[in-house]
């Protein structure tokens, strides 16, 4: 058994489920089983790497170029880099950014369909200060580039992936050393962001899956995705999606406003 050679580290709600299910049509790809994310960086490292390998037991090096898990969750976590060093050495990361308000406002609308608030936004970015850590770009790959320094690490961009599929494909092939494949046509961005239809429910479903995934119950949790029941605790589609008020995108624009300035550098065409 072995472990993972690559890792896209995130940000939540900038893209990582379409990598994720791109990644999933190849078969040149070796995929946690079962299971999308693991959460072992930051979440579950007290499991130990020997829990952690049992995740790719099924790699097979004849078919088998790469193992990669998308757990976008490590981005903003402060001790994934350091756990990521000492368990798999200096491994390529690769990075998806987006707008940072955009991405702000997603990943709140992230915690309220799985039950883990109901708060304004005020309170929530007190309550959950991740919503803004994970959209602060520049420390968090200043900090990344400075804890793995050994490790290449690639950025891509949302918008280019709407932009033009076909280049943000060709850029991901490559930053994790794979032949080029055209995605699907039919492969589109999931796992929305939205109110669900009762929050005390989402609670209960998000609650009851995690127990279940700590078990080591991936099928069953994928079988009640399979029947439905991810629809039912949290809404269809992303449930009932919601837009930022004006008042909103000013207070992320408030709190954002240095990375707002940054994020213009970055995205500013070579010409510019």
């Amino acid at each position: 058994m072995t472990l993972p050679t690559a890792l896209v580290i995130g940000p939540m709600k900038a893209g990582t489920s379409w990598i994720y299910q791109y990644l999933l049509t190849r078969q040149d790809v070796c995929l946690p089983a079962g299971i999308k994310e693991t959460f072992y960086f930051d979440r579950y490292a007290s499991r130990g790497d020997e829990w952690y390998r049992k995740h790719f037991s099924h790699y097979d090096p004849s078919c088998h170029k790469v193992i990669v898990e998308v757990a976008p969750t490590l981005f903003h976590s402060s001790d994934a880099p350091g756990r990521i060093r000492t368990s798999l050495g200096t491994v390529p990361l690769i990075v998806t950014l987006r707008d940072p308000i955009k991405r702000a406002w997603s990943h709140y609308m992230h915690l309220q369909r799985k039950g883990f608030t109901r708060k304004d936004l005020t309170s929530a970015l007190e309550h959950f200060p991740e919503i803004l850590d994970a959209s602060l770009f520049d420390a968090q790959l200043e900090r990344w580039c400075s804890e793995m320094p050994g490790s290449p690490l690639t950025v891509l961009r949302l918008e280019d992936l709407i932009a033009d599929r076909e280049a943000y494909t060709q850029a991901l092939c490559e930053a994790l050393d794979l032949p080029f494949q055209q995605a699907p046509e039919h492969l589109g961005e999931t796992n929305a962001g939205g109110i669900p239809p009762s929050f005390l429910v989402a609670k209960l479903g998000r609650q009851a899956a995690d127990i279940i995934r700590w078990g080591g119950g991936y099928r069953i949790v994928n079988f009640a995705k399979k029947v439905g029941l991810k629809d039912i605790f949290f809404g269809a589609n992303g449930a009932q999606r919601i837009k930022p008020t004006e008042d909103e995108i000013a207070l992320l624009a408030e709190r954002l406003n240095e990375q707002i300035a940054w994020k213009e550098r970055l995205y500013r065409s070579p010409e510019a």
